[in-house]
């Protein structure tokens, strides 16, 4: 039986998930807008998953709206915050917001460069003057060095899982298939698809959206990326 991506897997997600330091990715997300501006009106999180990144963001900055494309994975957490079901292409927001953010390669869901050019353009429509859009890409080196780290299995909360990681190289898609065994004995496939897009591919739909890079960092730092690095950090202001 397939699924739509993050359905059931919205089960297990905290638990794959559970080596990620949290309060140091939130610290560098708040370090990253204090370096354009003081303390943000408004702030909406693109991609939100189980939405763990936005409650810690919530502490520092606290008018903000959490967003995501799954339903399941909004719905299977505790966070109590005012959250939003929609794609990040077709944000229904008519607001301005000083901070927007996305995490977790989740950029790299959108397979398609229209729906990359639609994302930059719906972020510039609610993007205040001032603002900024974070966001982290996962690059090519980082499927390559990572794949063999992806193929795992476990049990979790009664649902045993497998994940298998493939890189087609061709056609840069990274591909992640998961095999869920619920405790019925019914068994779930879901696949994700993430496109690996070249730096330089960035920079370009960026700008010709509206937009323009303001900074962009080796993940996790303040150097400066290049096209070696693993996984990047953008941030987008509108053309002065």
């Amino acid at each position: 039986m397939n699924n739509t991506p993050y359905h059931y897997l919205s089960l297990v997600y905290n638990h794959l998930m559970r080596s990620i330091d949290y309060s140091d990715w939130t610290d560098y997300i708040i370090d990253i807008y204090y370096d354009y501006n003081e303390t943000p009106n408004n702030v909406l999180e693109l991609a939100s998953g189980n939405c763990l990144m936005g409650k810690l963001i919530f502490k520092k900055f606290s008018n903000i709206i959490l967003t995501d494309n799954s339903l399941s994975m909004l719905q299977n957490n505790s966070v109590q915050l005012p959250k939003v079901c929609c794609s990040m292409t077709s944000l229904p927001f008519k607001n301005k917001y000083d901070l927007i953010f996305s995490t977790f390669d989740s950029i790299n869901y959108l397979t398609e460069k229209e729906s990359l050019e639609h994302l930059f353009l719906e972020v510039k429509n609610i993007l205040s003057e001032n603002g900024i859009f974070t966001f982290d890409a996962s690059l090519e080196k980082n499927s390559i060095i990572n794949l063999k780290r992806l193929n795992r299995k476990g049990k979790f909360n009664g649902i045993k899982y497998k994940q298998k990681s493939e890189y087609d190289k061709l056609e840069k898609i990274h591909y992640n298939f998961f095999e869920l065994t619920l405790e019925s004995g019914q068994k779930i496939k879901e696949i994700h698809k993430q496109r690996i897009y070249d730096f330089e591919e960035y920079f370009e739909v960026i700008y010709n959206c509206g937009l323009i890079v303001r900074d962009c960092y080796e993940a996790f730092t303040f150097v400066d990326a290049n096209n070696e690095c693993e996984r990047v950090q953008f941030i987008v202001q509108h053309k002065e």
